[in-house]
């Protein structure tokens, strides 16, 4: 449905479009609706989580919250309008379920699925959730809101239990990432990803509204010309701020040398390393590339760095898949004359 609603635009690329004509584009195709369909979603999702609340504190549920996080491309202000799902990370206050330091990795998923389940049996209840749509895995339950604001739209909602995993490893954040290192697999450390949220949505809240602006042209790009299993928003989120960050930051850009610098960097994959000394140092982020034998594309998650944000890329072809579709959408008339400066301005 969303890549239906998607396609009833033009594609500016396709057009024989200015580059300069590419804001007013973008404000009356991506921008126009966004903000009600952002006002719509957090409505919706306030009522998810108030219920979440409601459940736990009625004693419905054997155990109970301590806050709910919206993060994803909602939390970020990143969505793009009927083409983004929404995240929602749950704490669960212990002795309910603690962290996995003090539990172990076994234990501690044991745990998490019996909250698992009884989230997913109580979230079938609920008026305005469609029941059919509630499904879980190992790590969340996923589920469809229906009738959501006066379009009747509908959202798509993961829900992540979680204890607060930072707490047992002291005060430095790398303590606890050199205890995901010792982990023996790479599932036992996805356990920890939801609880790090928040230092992800703290990393975007710096960035400013031009550059989400940009991502979200570069998300629907994607929508547009890749395949539905490389929609991801993370990482082109995080490719996109690296390159606003190597253009020195400018406060003022052209979206169409944006675009095309992102383009350029997506015909390149093997080429592309990054990370941010954000939680982390280079000697931490360099030892985790090593020892999990992370080859490029890399572009580590600034709140954890045994996350490369661009592992879905190292799939199958789906490296050859984006840089195919990047180098073709450069040949497009909207950007194949644009001269990309270093800072960004037409």
């Amino acid at each position: 449905m969303a890549n239906a609603a998607a396609k009833r635009m033009e594609l500016p690329w396709r057009e024989p479009m200015d580059p300069r004509k590419l804001e007013t584009w973008y404000n009356e195709n991506i921008q126009h609706g966004t903000e009600e369909f952002d006002r719509d979603c957090r409505r919706a999702v306030d009522e998810v989580v108030r219920s979440v609340h409601r459940m736990c504190s009625s004693n419905g549920l054997l155990f109970d919250v301590s806050k709910v996080i919206k993060g994803g491309s909602l939390g970020k202000g990143t969505m793009v309008k009927d083409l983004s799902d929404v995240d929602l990370v749950a704490f669960i206050n212990p002795p309910h379920l603690r962290s996995i330091v003090e539990l172990g990795p076994v234990v501690y998923r044991q745990k998490l699925a019996g909250i698992i389940r009884d989230l997913e049996a109580a979230l079938k209840r609920l008026p305005f959730v469609d029941s059919r749509s509630v499904t879980s895995n190992a790590f969340l339950v996923n589920f469809t809101i229906r009738n959501l604001g006066p379009r009747k739209r509908s959202l798509g909602v993961d829900l992540l239990p979680t204890a607060d995993n930072c707490y047992g490893h002291g005060r430095a954040h790398a303590d606890m990432f050199r205890a995901m290192l010792q982990l023996p697999n790479g599932y036992d450390r996805e356990f920890y990803s939801a609880s790090l949220v928040e230092h992800q949505l703290q990393f975007m809240e710096r960035i400013p509204g031009h550059v989400k602006a940009l991502i979200r042209l570069v998300k629907y790009w994607a929508y547009e010309c890749l395949p539905d299993t490389l929609h991801k928003s993370y990482p082109l989120e995080l490719i996109t701020v690296y390159r606003w960050e190597n253009a020195g930051k400018p406060e003022r850009i052209s979206k169409a040398q944006g675009l095309k610098d992102v383009l350029q960097v997506l015909t390149n994959l093997r080429g592309l390393r990054h990370y941010w000394a954000y939680l982390y140092d280079a000697a931490l982020a360099n030892q985790t590339i090593t020892q999990l034998g992370y080859i490029n594309p890399i572009v580590l998650d600034p709140a954890n760095p045994t996350n490369n944000a661009c592992w879905v890329y190292q799939k199958g072809n789906n490296i050859i898949m984006i840089e195919e579709a990047a180098r073709a959408t450069l040949k497009f008339n909207l950007l194949k004359d644009v001269v990309v400066s270093a800072n960004w301005k037409g």
